[in-house]
């Protein structure tokens, strides 16, 4: 599975219930899911628009991104608000060496939202693990 993509709060919902009987290592952290519902709740996504949670760190921040979502980069606009997302513990391997962040693309011509989360190591940022 290369992202988890979230449309409706009752899928955030499914997501929750799945977080709770997945053993801790791999359970997604309570911030992220907060996120998510934050997003949900503004109603921004627009008809064609998602949520896009990527597990894996991404090694080339946009063009890893737009190669994981396999949309075609022409349809894609990166809006630039690139926010931190501050996770508590940082025990379990989606968190540990990790720095989150969400990102928006919009979709041209159909005023739809991607919202983006997803992860880089520290070491790839930073040059050094410094966590």
């Amino acid at each position: 599975m290369q992202y988890i993509k979230i449309y409706t709060n009752s899928q955030l919902i499914l997501l929750r219930s799945l977080v709770t009987v997945m053993k801790k290592k791999y359970r997604l952290p309570m911030e992220i899911l907060e996120q998510v519902h934050r997003l949900l709740k503004d109603g921004k996504l627009g008809e064609q628009g998602f949520i896009a949670i990527i597990l894996n760190p991404v090694k080339d921040d946009m063009v890893g991104i737009k190669d994981i979502l396999n949309l075609y980069p022409c349809k894609l606009k990166v809006k630039g608000d690139l926010e931190d997302i501050e996770i508590e513990g940082q025990k379990s391997w989606l968190t540990k060496g990790r720095e989150w962040y969400i990102d928006t693309l919009e979709i041209r011509k159909e005023s739809s939202y991607i919202y983006v989360i997803y992860s880089m190591t520290v070491k790839r940022l930073y040059g050094s693990d410094m966590k």
